[in-house]
């Protein structure tokens, strides 16, 4: 399970950290800084309630089952966003809340 769990966040670090549709890269390919930031995921998720780390387990599943132009689409939608300045990223937030809340 730890295996796994490391496999997947890892993945996750290099195709969140590329931009674009990236090749599965092994533990041992990764810089420094990239086996750090998939450790402190992986130390968040293990700490993370079960069913919260299934919920995450579940977005992941339906996400590599998109197609990779969707995949892509969400890439570039994720990097505009943490590329807001923090005050932005607070409103559009708030008003993602707001949409949610609605919408239920």
């Amino acid at each position: 399970m730890m295996g796994r769990a490391l496999a997947t966040i890892a993945v996750l670090v290099v195709v969140s950290s590329a931009g674009a549709q990236p090749a599965p890269r092994n533990w041992s390919d990764l810089t420094p800084q990239e086996r750090a930031r998939a450790w402190d995921n992986y130390r968040r998720y293990e700490a993370l309630p079960p069913q919260r780390r299934q919920s995450l387990e579940d977005r992941y599943q339906r996400f590599q089952a998109m197609p990779p132009n969707e995949q892509e689409r969400l890439r570039r939608n994720y990097d505009a966003y943490r590329g807001l300045p923090p005050q932005q990223r607070q409103q559009f937030h708030e008003k993602y809340q707001r949409w949610k809340q609605q919408n239920r």
